[in-house]
């Protein structure tokens, strides 16, 4: 390989690295507020809400509720099930299942 190579390699490396270690390597020194803590706890939380909305609510990058009926169904054990158990692993197998189910079904 040539050096070209090497150094797209290289780069890629470092910018896919840096934005995830340069954040915890200074934040895990400085003591934040109580506040600024509190919030960073719930960006977790909002991004995977996010992503999931986009999945349930999008169509060919248009929005929609009738193109993805399957997925809104399977959607409202998933969520009674998160809801109600607090468990990650029951929420996902839930959601699994039941669009399992309503795939062979409907």
């Amino acid at each position: 390989m040539n050096f070209y190579v090497w150094s797209v390699i290289i780069g890629g490396c470092i910018v896919t690295v840096l934005p995830r270690v340069l954040p915890i390597t200074i934040l895990s020194k400085v003591k934040l507020n109580k506040k600024v803590e509190e919030f960073l706890t719930y960006i977790p939380i909002s991004i995977l809400a996010s992503l999931i909305a986009v999945e349930l609510f999008t169509v060919n990058n248009k929005f929609s509720f009738q193109d993805n009926s399957l997925e809104l169904l399977a959607a409202i054990p998933t969520v009674l099930a998160a809801l109600k158990k607090n468990n990650l692993l029951l929420t996902v197998v839930v959601g699994v299942v039941s669009i399992a189910i309503l795939r062979f079904v409907l």
